[in-house]
């Protein structure tokens, strides 16, 4: 069922709905592979960044093809799950995120990553894969909170040599 005022399926609006009255720190607006287009978000709801005690936001399977500014709001937010979107480029104020620990842009289009994201120096967890990369930037390998990297089913033909400075790296795909 859609909310016919602002074209927001009501799963969505219920939820953060929810996030508001109980004062949550996760909000899930995720969509399943089976969804139909008309269940994806196509853009972040505006309530949505009424909620700035989130520490984990998961916005998985939409539509969303950018990012609004208003995100960069999330102070606290330490995880934030953006897979399965339309993503093609980053925003700069992603860097602003300080707290991040994990960050998933899996599946979408990005061909390249943004010097700006080597502010994250808290991240442990990165999923990149099934992008359009074919070279790592070197930032990547001063990130060394990370245990976790994904690089899966990009373009990319050989790992760098910078990637060898990630001591806490446990696990790379």
């Amino acid at each position: 069922m859609v909310d016919s005022s602002n074209e927001i399926p009501s799963y969505f609006t219920n939820r953060i709905k929810a996030a508001q009255e109980q004062q949550l720190t996760e909000l899930d607006l995720s969509v399943p592979y089976t969804a139909n287009d008309n269940e994806k978000l196509d853009r972040i709801p505006d309530a949505v960044f009424e909620l700035t005690q989130l520490e984990k936001l998961n916005l998985r399977g939409n539509r969303l093809s950018e990012l609004p500014e208003s995100l960069s709001n999330f102070a606290n937010l330490t995880e934030l799950y953006l897979s399965r979107n339309q993503l093609t480029k980053l925003p700069e104020f992603l860097g602003d995120l300080s707290n991040l620990n994990r960050l998933d842009l899996g599946l979408n289009q990005l061909t390249k990553l943004p010097e700006f994201l080597s502010n994250l120096s808290n991240l442990n967890r990165l999923d990149l894969g099934v992008n359009q990369l074919t070279k790592l930037p070197e930032f990547l390998g001063d990130l060394s909170n990370l245990t976790q990297l994904d690089l899966r089913y990009n373009q990319l033909t050989k790992l760098p040599e910078f990637l060898g400075n990630l001591s806490n790296l446990t696990q790379l795909d």
